[in-house]
């Protein structure tokens, strides 16, 4: 009897454990959590949209070059990091443009 005590007991706080931290994460990733909304209004800015989308872009290439890495093509790696390098550039002189426009 003891031992179906102590059994039922854990039963019982790992389910409250499990639907507390997986309530906690749909308040906050859910389709109406508070983080959503922010990343949300975070994208509705463009300047933030194009930054967000300069940091994916360089995210992406820069998992490319660590695969491009792998297989020793340094000629193609150095040109794609040049791309990303001018690009950013790019990127940098078209807020500054709009800054002071």
């Amino acid at each position: 009897m003891h031992e179906t005590r102590e059994t039922a007991s854990a039963l019982l706080v790992v389910t409250c454990l499990v639907a507390g931290v997986g309530g906690a994460v749909f308040y906050t990733l859910g389709p109406d959590g508070w983080l959503m909304g922010l990343v949300r209004s975070f994208l509705l800015d463009p300047n933030m949209g194009t930054l967000a989308a300069l940091a994916t872009i360089i995210a992406a290439i820069a998992t490319v070059t660590r695969w491009l890495d792998r297989k020793a093509n340094s000629g193609i790696n150095n040109i794609v990091v040049g791309m990303v390098a001018l690009g950013g550039f790019i990127v940098i002189l078209q807020g500054l443009h709009t800054m002071l426009a």
